[in-house]
């Protein structure tokens, strides 16, 4: 796969005030990118670029809502305006919604894909065209572990979303790696974010009872994933997680028998709350 030295380079993060997105921005400004962040709250947009600017590196901060095809054309318009060109877009912003699947309305269900999956899609589309005309850049789409396996029950159209992601992710990689574009797929276990800050809790009269243990490592610090992120860019890797061992162990595991990997998850887990017992 095509490696990258992002020192010089235009880097692009969405969800990039905060969380992974935040760390990554940081990351990608100490190792001498000129960093674009994108993100929705203009609040923490100002406090990344305070904190950037001073390391003494350059910084870009757009507002954008990745669920707009709009202001997603306008995040390329203004980077390729002010930057000249782009090398590397992270594709991150995420939500997040839980809850009893039979609960969650169409609106709770568009709200997570049109972020987090079409929200990537939008990303690619707007950014790719630029790289393959030169023949190089690298694009990096967060998902999670979530897209890897289903860990829990309580987030189905959070992991339906992230499945989409690393699909599409790894489908892209077969198209744009023989054409000079690099391809990284992110697939962090629990990070020590403010995620839960947006979360949804719809139909759930005590969010308590949907924090459910699941089965993840402990948390890790995001600036732990953005590390591991630029390391991978720079080798050219494919794959990012937090939790090697345990992916290994549930991939191969679901490979060799899937009705096996499924009932074990159900034995690893809780007895979910049924909401429509009397």
């Amino acid at each position: 796969m095509p490696a990258l030295d992002v020192a010089g380079k235009v880097a692009v993060v969405t969800g990039g005030a905060s969380g992974i997105g935040r760390a990554t921005v940081l990351e990608l400004a100490r190792r001498g990118a000129r960093v674009v962040a994108a993100d929705l709250h203009e609040d923490r947009l100002e406090e990344v670029r305070v904190a950037v600017e001073a390391t003494g590196a350059r910084i870009l901060t757009v507002r954008c809502d990745v669920s707009l095809d709009a202001q997603v054309e306008h995040l390329r318009d203004e980077v390729l305006e002010e930057m000249g060109r782009v090398d590397l877009l992270m594709n991150n912003a995420g939500v997040v919604a839980l809850g009893p699947p039979e609960t969650m309305t169409m609106a709770d269900w568009d709200w997570i894909l049109q972020v987090n999956l079409y929200g990537v899609v939008r990303g690619v589309r707007a950014f790719l065209p630029h790289m393959l005309a030169r023949g190089s850049g690298h694009v990096v789409n967060t998902a999670s572990l979530a897209g890897l396996f289903a860990y829990a029950w309580d987030s189905i159209p959070y992991i339906t979303g992230k499945f989409a992601v690393a699909g599409f992710t790894e489908a892209l990689a077969l198209y744009a790696n023989p054409l000079g574009v690099g391809v990284t797929l992110v697939c962090p276990g629990l990070v020590d974010t403010n995620l839960g800050e947006t979360a949804r809790f719809p139909g759930v009269d005590d969010p308590g009872r949907w924090l459910q243990a699941i089965e993840l490592p402990d948390p890790v610090a995001p600036e732990e994933v953005a590390t591991r992120v630029c390391e991978a860019v720079a080798a050219g890797r494919f794959l990012v997680t937090t939790a090697d061992d345990l992916v290994r162990a549930r991939v191969q595991e679901r490979a060799a028998d899937h009705d096996g990997f499924v009932a074990g998850m159900i034995a690893r887990l809780p007895t979910p709350p049924n909401l429509h017992q009397a």
